[in-house]
């Protein structure tokens, strides 16, 4: 029987989305699924058994929003998706005017032609190095329920993050500052990070009538052989596991199921998956009709819907620069 989509609608109250992002991450609110207890970040090491293994995503967000002039008058926005080589890249273009295949533009800092189109994506040709055009012109996209401000970018990746090309932030990893995993390893507990490049699908809302007629995006990601055997041992010595966030746990599920360390990945965890490393997740509240519900919904069952609405009724803050919860995942 299909998996109906309209569940994951539910009304979220725009005071509830949080606008700035926590200066100190440690006074970020924490709620705990099971007893419905609140706690501040700062006091994890309270709740935890000794020792808990924590899986978190180091991938980092590129500033691929380049906003720009045309020379013949307007104004541009191009949002790099994907590096294909060095001077062509898989983006999005924002601009009135009509664009067609094989169209050259020139901007005020660089020039680009559209060589390809799938669907509403571009491939293009840029006259100078993708990665110069990133370093040098672009800026950290955040998403579009936030309003844009750049004294936010710096707060948008995570404190840990290195390496990989995300295009939106594996935002649970935000609550864990450098210190407070420094100061929970020294306690004896273990971090494992892995790499999942977050893809901007991972905004999209479901609009079918069933889930799995909703095509979810696929993100690529790496797991060193040794981090893998750590994490499967770890599981064989019924050590507490932790995946901070949905996309670390899609990353080492689909590593676990597939047998691939390194792959991309559009493994979709549906309310009836077995999900088979970690025994607890922690995840932001996530947007009315997304995909990442239905995540939710298996580890926690449909009342999830009470459980974020007692969120809301608590003023806990939703979505990237919000709070979290943490689900057992053997319930």
């Amino acid at each position: 029987m299909p998996f109906e989509s309209k569940v994951y609608n539910y009304n979220l109250p725009k005071t509830s989305i949080k606008q700035t992002p926590y200066k100190d991450p440690n006074l970020s609110k924490l709620l705990i699924a099971d007893t419905k207890k609140i706690i501040d970040f700062d006091n994890l090491s309270t709740i935890i058994k000794k020792p808990s293994l924590f899986i978190l995503n180091k991938s980092q967000v590129q500033s691929v929003r380049i906003l720009s002039k045309k020379t013949s008058g307007g104004k541009i926005e191009v949002f790099i998706l994907d590096i294909q080589s060095t001077f062509i890249a898989k983006c999005l273009i924002k601009s009135t005017d009509k664009k067609i295949l094989n169209k050259k533009y020139e901007l005020k800092n660089f020039n680009f032609e559209i060589i390809g189109i799938v669907n509403d994506t571009y491939v293009i040709k840029f006259n100078i190095p993708v990665t110069e055009i990133i370093n040098s012109y672009g800026q950290i996209p955040l998403p579009p329920y936030i309003k844009d401000d750049s004294s936010k970018y710096e707060y948008y990746n995570n404190q840990f993050a290195e390496g990989g090309f995300s295009v939106a932030s594996p935002t649970a990893g935000l609550h864990f500052t450098n210190q407070q995993i420094n100061k929970l390893t020294i306690q004896g507990h273990k971090f494992i990070f892995i790499n999942l490049d977050v893809n901007i699908d991972t905004f999209k809302p479901i609009t079918e009538r069933y889930l799995e007629d909703h095509k979810i995006h696929k993100e690529n990601y790496q797991i060193s052989k040794n981090d893998f055997e750590i994490i499967l041992n770890a599981k064989n010595s019924n050590i507490d596991i932790y995946c901070i966030g949905t996309t670390s746990l899609r990353a080492i599920e689909s590593a676990y199921v597939t047998g691939e360390l390194s792959s991309s990945t559009d493994y979709f965890i549906y309310p009836d998956t077995k999900i088979n490393i970690p025994n607890y997740l922690i995840t932001n509240f996530h947007a009315p009709n997304s995909s990442l519900l239905s995540i939710v919904d298996c580890i926690y069952g449909s009342q999830w819907k009470d459980l974020y609405n007692f969120a809301i009724d608590s003023e806990l803050k939703f979505l990237s620069f919000g709070d979290a919860v943490l689900f057992n995942v053997n319930e």
